[in-house]
């Protein structure tokens, strides 16, 4: 009789465990649903936004280094002094102040530099957000089942996207000049809350092992975690420099309507809902095709002289964009039992913000010529695409044993430049 109680016990708390996991993985695709037309109208129309009120290339990666630098600054003070715990009020907090921030924007077009210090805010803001949502993900879902959540909130929030981007070009095609970007600043804001009440509904034990999740690894989990690392970084900075770059050239350049140029933001969209299920099973290395693709794009938006035919390369661009960021999630949700959770999340939201930082600092420095832009965002994925090609197992096309020194290599090579960095700030402190 004792036994048959235990088995009852543990059939029914089993039951009960299946039922709040798939509540938790219904909140997490419901938030990215909601969330993704927010996201896609605030972050395609801020860029059009400025350009339509006279911000030129330089003056848009300008604000972009600020917001960058800004962003680094946020993610090591909560790396180094925050705490390693993920709650439900702390993600709660992070995902509403960030809708607040974005809402903000075009209240502060008056005054450039009240407006660069709340787009940095608001970038910035998406750090916090983004490292505690990808933490209770990790935390909540492993191997076989993070994979399909990361792909099924891609697949979702694409879909949203696709909703936004077509409010985006639709709004601006038909809407009246003096009040059709504050009406699509309030939608997205209205829209964004929605997301955060899913966020507050979503349940609080989740939360609850999130506070053993940070560890040092062994030497090659370390080594794969850092040049993972190093590898995004470079192939995200190519990404977020050209699309700082294909507006101005959209708008200004080729003298395309604005509408045209939310197109391109809709084109890529609309290719990641197909490729989220693509990518998502795929042997890693067909990530090569999302890698080369990414690296030729820049040249081809900046030798590409009609408008329309940008629409087409948007399209092509969104799929080889997933792919990479499918890629990230499959390398951080192997290396969480090695790492931790906390470094995972961390390490994999902060790219963006190392990515935006150097892609913004050496667009700055080349803004005068258009062209050289381009040419960089190029190099950029080409030294990206070099990485894999030699420091990868999965992709490499050189012999293993070579693999494995260069990894090493460029290992120790980011470590003893990141030790060099520290010294040489603590001396002129």
């Amino acid at each position: 009789m004792l036994e048959r109680k235990i088995l009852f016990k543990q059939s029914r708390v089993g039951s009960l465990g299946f039922r709040a996991n798939k509540f938790t993985f219904l909140s997490f695709s419901t938030e990215a649903l909601i969330a993704g037309f927010y996201i896609a109208v605030t972050r395609s129309i801020t860029p059009i936004f400025l350009v339509a009120n006279g911000y030129r290339l330089e003056d848009i990666l300008s604000i972009n280094v600020f917001a960058g630098l800004f962003s680094l600054l946020l993610g090591f003070l909560l790396y180094r002094y925050g705490s390693k715990a993920t709650t439900k009020p702390r993600l709660l907090i992070a995902h509403t102040m960030e809708r607040m921030l974005w809402f903000t924007i075009p209240f502060m077009l008056g005054n450039k530099l009240l407006l660069t210090l709340v787009y940095g805010l608001a970038v910035a803001s998406t750090l916090p957000t983004s490292i505690y949502m990808q933490t209770a993900i990790l935390t909540s879902f492993n191997g076989v089942s993070y994979r399909k959540i990361v792909g099924v909130r891609s697949a979702l929030g694409a879909f949203s996207s696709i909703l936004g981007q077509a409010f985006v070009v639709l709004t601006l095609a038909t809407g009246a000049d003096g009040s059709k970007y504050l009406n699509l600043y309030e939608t997205a804001f209205i829209i964004g809350i929605l997301s955060s009440i899913i966020v507050a509904l979503t349940p609080a034990s989740i939360f609850r092992n999130t506070r053993t999740m940070v560890r040092n690894g062994n030497l090659d989990a370390e080594a794969k975690a850092t040049n993972s690392f190093i590898l995004l970084v470079t192939v995200i900075s190519s990404y977020l420099l050209l699309n700082m770059a294909w507006i101005p050239r959209i708008m200004n350049d080729l003298k395309a309507p604005d509408y045209v140029a939310a197109l391109i933001g809709f084109a890529q969209t609309v290719a990641s809902i197909g490729s989220s299920f693509f990518w998502i099973n795929r042997n890693t290395k067909t990530y090569r095709i999302a890698l080369v693709l990414l690296a030729s794009m820049p040249l081809l938006v900046s030798f590409t002289l009609q408008p329309e035919l940008h629409i087409l390369l948007a399209l092509v661009y969104g799929f080889s964009v997933v792919g990479v960021n499918m890629y990230a999630a499959r390398i951080y949700s192997d290396l969480v039992g090695e790492i931790g959770v906390f470094r995972a999340g961390t390490l994999l939201a902060s790219t963006n913000s190392l990515a935006l930082t150097l892609a913004s600092i050496v667009g700055f420095m080349v803004s005068a010529s258009p062209s050289i832009v381009f040419l960089v965002s190029a190099l950029l994925g080409v030294v990206g695409l070099s990485i894999a090609l030699t420091g990868f197992p999965e992709f490499a096309i050189i012999p293993k044993n070579y693999v494995q020194l260069y990894s090493r290599i460029m290992y120790q090579t980011s470590i003893s430049s990141y030790n060099l960095a520290v010294y040489a700030m603590s001396e002129s402190a």
